[in-house]
């Protein structure tokens, strides 16, 4: 061990590593080798320095690194400290204005964190020299170990406070003083480095707003009290009086409050009172000027009119008023720039005059005050506000939605509208194209026409032959005569029978659905097509039970599907023997009370790659075909609330059927149509 360094420094290194913290660990690791013999071998030192080092880690001894936070997670760093001190009552309204005003304001421009202590002297009520020196030791003592950063102070009165709040604490403070009077400033305020905004009343702007909002006024009674800051207000508003003619200004300073509030009772029309600052009266009562004008409006029989914002709220009509929170923001803002780090003495004393006009809605209305002659940019307060101003947004949103519903239901209906027009236009169609395909039956219907007429008109000629014959003879042989006519008249009947089913059938006319017969509408039709199925040499089968309920369609267009689906069959038979020309109509009911006809025929099907496109407009098989006759054929079952399809058997033929609701419904009932239909 090295002779000159004690045994006993060993655990008093040890100690100190422990106690005091060390705030570097390059010095520990130094101090802390002292410890071992300098003679040691390097290897074993620095092993030894390194388990002493995360010993002292582990047990917490080593700080935290530069820049770190505490363990509460907030800055080291220690935060700006802010006295604030009103001379008069913390509690008045100026002074609460002012307060939040400057903390708002200095807080939004700081990065700082900012700790702020407010004390007022409440100098009214304790302006004596004694309460003075106790309220200036107790800052002293309060204080004077804080290290404050800065000092402001709110005078009203006079510039005692400065002096004394400059003596209670250190010198180097600096300080920010907001005086609210007419009193110049002195040449020093204090020993610390200052500056100050000063702000005065607007003494011409107000008794411009008394004449702007009441031009009728004749005389201006002016309230003041005795203080010198009262005087000079006084003396301002006698000054702005000596520019104005025909009015009477009147100055009310030399009485007790108590002769005021009785006096202002009986003031006449074309008077009105300004109240300008009080701070004692004639008896040297300290008074508020916020305390005389609440007592003075209620009683005064004439508008009164003040100079602080502070006032506006508590009966006076309005005026062109000092604004306490622009005020205590401005002071926000300056402080917020000393405590940046700019020094105090770079920013000159500021004097201000200016003022905001304000009124009172409900002292307005009380002495009829019209607001047409409010000037412009005039502060409004106390107004009742419609549903409208308070909830502007809320109607807005309620008429964009309102505005929204009315385009989509316009859009909706314009749609319908277009819609409507689309379903009547493709109606339209597709009745000319039902009247087209039942006129194109014509052709093929033409001799069943014949056929039919023939025997009728041929029965007739013969029987009119006749009853040539029996008129000869003598006598005439009257009754066969008369049978003759009957059965001309029966012929007759029977021919136009039929021309009216054919006129019928090629009759345009829109789709009515009612209860319809299908057992007649079979029968007709088949027999109308018998002819034709003659000529080709095809069997018409019909399978019709004798009781079946009522359809729900149309006669002319169910038949003209019938019709369709019978022609179709035939022209399949044409390269078939003639054993298997054979088409049969099938009726029935469906246990789920539908009617279902079925047109089978024994030709030889449709190929699987036609089965998909057999119901589609202008596909045809037929080489002279127009494709368009089981299109519309599908459009007319589905109008009427059914289903058409087709199952192709092969060789053996294929079969057609559709299915058509009971009377009385618009649909089909379900559990008929095939699978996949």
């Amino acid at each position: 061990m090295n002779p000159s360094i004690p045994k006993s420094i060993n655990p008093c290194l040890t100690r100190r590593c422990r106690d005091e913290r060390l705030e570097n660990p390059v010095l520990a690791i130094r101090l802390c080798s002292l410890i071992h013999p300098r003679h040691s071998r390097p290897r074993l030192r620095g092993i030894l320095s390194l388990a002493i080092l995360f010993a002292m880690a582990w047990l917490g001894l080593l700080p935290p690194p530069v820049g770190a936070q505490s363990a509460g997670g907030g800055d080291r760093a220690r935060p700006k400290r802010v006295l604030l001190v009103f001379s008069e009552a913390r509690d008045l309204p100026g002074n609460t204005l002012m307060e939040q005003a400057v903390k708002a304001a200095v807080l939004g421009n700081s990065t700082n964190r900012v700790e702020f202590f407010i004390e007022s002297m409440d100098a009214a009520h304790f302006a004596d020299p004694a309460h003075r020196q106790l309220f200036q030791n107790y800052i002293r003592e309060k204080y004077q170990g804080l290290n404050l950063d800065l000092l402001m102070v709110f005078m009203a009165r006079n510039y005692l406070l400065a002096r004394e709040m400059s003596a209670a604490l250190a010198s180097n403070v600096p300080s920010v003083f907001v005086v609210i009077n007419d009193l110049d400033l002195p040449p020093a305020l204090g020993q610390p480095p200052f500056t100050a905004i000063q702000q005065r009343f607007d003494v011409p702007g107000t008794i411009q707003f008394i004449f702007q909002l009441q031009p009728e006024t004749r005389r201006v009674v002016v309230v003041t009290g005795t203080s010198a800051a009262d005087e000079l207000v006084r003396a301002r508003v006698a000054q702005t009086a000596h520019s104005i003619e025909g009015v009477a200004f009147e100055y009310w300073n030399n009485r007790p409050m108590n002769e005021v509030y009785q006096a202002a009772q009986t003031l006449p029309e074309g008077t009105v009172l300004l109240v300008g600052t009080v701070q004692h009266d004639i008896t040297e009562q300290p008074f508020y000027t916020s305390q005389v004008v609440q007592t003075l409006a209620p009683l005064a029989r004439v508008p009164v009119y003040a100079m602080g914002s502070s006032l506006i709220g508590s009966g006076a009509v309005g005026g062109s008023v000092l604004d306490f929170e622009n005020l205590g923001a401005s002071a926000g803002r300056l402080a917020s720039r000393v405590l940046a780090g700019t020094p105090v003495t770079q920013f000159p004393v500021e004097v201000r005059s200016n003022g905001i006009p304000m009124v009172d809605w409900r002292a307005m209305q009380r002495w009829h005050i019209k607001p047409s002659r409010l000037p412009a940019k005039c502060v409004i307060r106390y107004q009742p506000h419609s549903l409208w101003e308070e909830h502007w947004q809320l109607f807005l949103l309620l008429g964009l939605g309102l505005l929204a519903q009315a385009i989509t239901i316009a859009a909706l209906l314009v749609q319908r509208q277009r819609k409507q027009s689309a379903e009547a236009e493709i109606l339209r169609q597709r009745t000319e194209l039902a009247h087209a395909s039942r006129v194109s039956m014509m052709g093929q219907l033409a001799s069943a026409l014949t056929h039919q007429l023939n025997q009728p008109l041929g029965a007739i000629l013969r029987n009119a032959e006749a009853a040539e014959v029996y008129l000869q003879q003598e006598p005439p042989d009257l009754n066969e005569v008369q049978a003759i006519l009957t059965d001309i008249r029966r012929d007759d009947k029977r021919a136009g029978d039929v021309i009216d089913r054919m006129r019928s059938l090629f009759r345009r006319q829109k789709l009515t659905l009612g209860p319809l017969d299908l057992r007649d509408l079979v029968a007709d039709t088949l027999a109308m097509v018998q002819p034709d199925a003659a000529a080709r040499q095809v069997r018409l089968e019909a399978e019709i039970p004798p009781q079946l309920p009522a359809a729900q369609g149309d006669r002319v267009h169910v038949q003209q599907v019938l019709l369709n689906l019978i022609f179709n069959a035939m022209d399949a038979l044409k390269t078939v023997p003639a054993a298997r020309r054979s088409v049969a109509v099938g009726l029935v009911c469906t246990p789920a009370g539908n009617l279902q006809i079925t047109v089978r025929d024994g030709g030889t099907g449709v190929t699987p790659e036609h089965a998909g496109h057999i119901f589609e407009p202008f596909f045809t098989t037929k080489s002279d075909g127009m494709g368009m006759g089981l299109a519309i054929s599908k459009t007319i079952i589905e109008a009427h609330g059914g289903d058409i399809w087709m199952h192709s058997r092969g060789m053996e033929g294929t079969t057609f059927t559709f299915l058509l609701p009971p009377a009385g419904c618009d649909q089909v009932k379900p559990g008929d149509l095939p699978t996949g239909s």
